[in-house]
This record gives C-alpha cells, sequence and structure tokens, in this order.
C-alpha cells in the first residue's frame, strides 16, 4: 500500500480560514451577488449569494431625512463610513453607515461557521480524490499480478500439454 496521508483539518487550518473569512467580510459591503467561486449550473450560469458585509447602503429622500437616518442610527452604534454620500437622483441620497459591533460580530460568528464549513468540505473532497487515487493504483496493481499469474499459468499449461502431447505420439510410433 502506500503511505499516503488523508488531509486532516487542523487548529491552524481553521484559524487561517477564520482569518481570511473576517478579511473578506470586513473589505466588502453588504449585498446579493455572483458568487464567482462557485460551481457553474446547467446553463452555465454562476449562483447567486448574500454576501455579508460591516457596510450597509441606505437610500433616502431628502436632505432632511439623510440627517435623521444619520442621527437614528447613530443612536442605535452605527457608525459613518468614509464612503461620501451619494445623490442618486434628484431628490435620492445614497447613505454608507457601519453596522455596530454586536450586528458585526454576529456577522463574523456566521462567516467563521461558513469558511470552517467549506474547509471542512475542500479537506473531504482532496480526502476522497486521494482515495480514489489509491483504489485505481491498487486496482491496476491487482490486474497486474492477476495477468502475471494467468500468464504463468498459461504457459504451464501450455507446457504441460506440449509434452503430454509429445509423449503421447511419440510413444505411438
Amino acid at each position: 500500500m502506500s503511505n499516503t496521508v488523508l488531509k486532516t483539518v487542523t487548529k491552524v487550518d481553521i484559524q487561517e480560514a477564520r482569518d481570511v473569512a473576517e478579511q473578506e467580510y470586513m473589505a466588502r459591503p453588504e449585498h446579493h451577488g455572483v458568487d464567482f467561486a462557485g460551481e457553474f449550473d446547467e446553463f452555465g450560469n454562476l449562483p447567486r449569494k448574500f454576501f455579508r458585509g460591516p457596510l450597509i447602503e441606505f437610500s433616502v429622500n431628502g436632505v432632511e431625512a439623510v440627517v435623521d437616518l444619520i442621527i437614528e442610527k447613530q443612536s442605535q452604534g452605527w457608525k459613518r463610513s468614509t464612503t461620501p454620500i451619494g445623490n442618486a437622483a434628484s431628490n435620492v441620497y445614497i447613505v454608507h453607515l457601519i453596522k455596530p459591533d454586536v450586528l458585526i460580530q454576529a456577522d463574523l460568528k456566521e462567516e467563521f461557521r461558513e469558511a470552517e464549513e467549506a474547509l471542512r468540505a475542500r479537506a473531504e473532497k482532496s480526502n476522497e480524490a486521494i482515495i480514489l487515487d489509491q483504489v485505481a493504483k491498487r486496482k491496476a496493481q491487482v490486474i497486474r499480478e492477476r495477468e502475471a499469474a494467468a500468464k504463468l499459468a498459461d504457459e504451464q499449461l501450455e507446457a504441460q500439454l506440449e509434452a503430454e502431447v509429445r509423449a503421447a505420439l511419440k510413444g505411438g510410433k
């Protein structure tokens, strides 16, 4: 057999996955989008996914609504972002705010759980590939051994039959 070792998920692997998940979370706004890491469906489309992020976009009508929104959200623990307030239409303003720390921590727990599940799924997929490879190699080895044994048995049978035929024909003279 082989001395190939299956992949195990270690605490270091989990921590690395958590670090990457946190870094990705902190760098993106919350939105629905295309999951470029996903697999194509039968129509060639990538799956849609909800991406969590600390930055939330609000649309409000009028300057007074912008001020009211900021005052209300700051009283709830939200923070202003560095993204400037945009004017989407004649009287519609786009305001970006950062979630309160409590909501960010709740989102991060979910992100960590998903990252760990994905890590374990990748390890399991890798292990399955290793197992299938080892099975294929072992099967090929067994087939080679059987073919060699069959060839040897065939040669022995041919030699035995040749000896019997020679003896029968030489004895019949």
